[in-house]
């Protein structure tokens, strides 16, 4: 009996990896999306329209297994599965669950430095700490802390995403890993991920065509990190509500997404439904953020 058992699990595993698999590389199920775009007349920045609807939210066993599958780490794949089979997931990403969005516009690119100094010329606000590289118009602005970024976005009649916000504009209504699919690929996004040469900044907004989800916003995955407006609570997906959920009220960490030009792993930072976050007076070089707007007439 012992026996039979193994083998059924190890037929269940083979099944589910195969299945996995081509699922990763074959979608006839893919809706074309005719991206929209208008601009904030607050602030000049393109948006580009996400339609309301629903969408799968976090991460499931298989798309687990599809992540590990396509890093071809083979025992992750096995350790994934048995966690599955046993119904275990300690993943702050579970469960996937189903979410009702109204639509609305997200800002195509990140704010740029320009957009920030007009903000602060604007309000007698003083701009951040200058970084490194110094200040260039087009770059993503960094060095700004979750009041900063939530002080711009007031401004510009906007707010920041929240966390379902952000990831239905980068996963699509096929659930794809990262904004381009589902294979992760260093070339796609701004990362020092696999260079030989790390990079040591950010790019301007928009270097990356390849790294643009279904719906046109672009630099979800590379560049920096975006402030969300969403408290962090690791256990927030098992009773968060169906419709529009805006996360917990209070916290310790807010949420970010996306991955940044300095690194980290692929699986962690840079796919779609990965949750890192940070102390919300952390102005960090690799922290920028993006709006959203329900009307681009409010």
């Amino acid at each position: 009996m012992l026996a039979l058992r193994k083998h059924r699990r190890k037929v269940t595993l083979s099944f589910m990896l195969v299945a996995t698999i081509l699922i990763s590389y074959w979608h006839p199920w893919r809706r074309r999306i005719t991206i929209i775009e208008c601009n904030n007349f607050r602030d000049g920045a393109v948006m580009v329209w996400v339609p309301a609807g629903t969408f799968r939210m976090g991460s499931s066993v298989s798309d687990n297994l599809r992540a590990a599958a396509q890093r071809h780490d083979w025992r992750e794949v096995r350790d994934v599965a048995r966690s599955g089979l046993r119904g275990k997931s300690n993943s702050d990403e579970s469960p996937s669950h189903t979410v009702y969005l109204d639509g609305y516009w997200i800002y195509k690119y990140e704010v740029t430095v320009a957009q920030y100094r007009e903000f602060c010329r604007a309000t007698k606000r003083k701009m951040p700490l200058m970084p490194r590289w110094g200040w260039r118009d087009n770059d993503p602005i960094t060095k700004v802390a979750w009041n900063d970024a939530t002080a711009y976005a007031a401004w510009a009649g906007a707010s920041l995403p929240t966390e379902a916000q952000w990831e239905k504009a980068a996963r699509g209504p096929d659930g794809r890993l990262y904004p381009w699919g589902n294979v992760w690929d260093r070339t796609k996004c701004r990362s020092s991920i696999g260079r030989g040469n790390p990079v040591v900044s950010p790019s301007p907004v928009g270097s990356y065509s390849a790294d643009t989800s279904p719906y046109g916003a672009q630099d979800l995955a590379g560049n920096v990190l975006e402030w969300c407006a969403d408290w962090y609570d690791q256990n927030y997906y098992r009773h968060a509500p169906y419709r529009n959920p805006a996360g917990p009220k209070k916290g310790i960490y807010r949420v970010k997404r996306g991955g940044s030009w300095y690194g980290g792993s692929p699986d962690y930072y840079f796919r779609s439904a990965a949750r890192p976050r940070d102390i919300p007076i952390q102005r960090s070089e690799i922290n920028g953020f993006r709006c959203v707007v329900a009307s681009p007439g409010q």
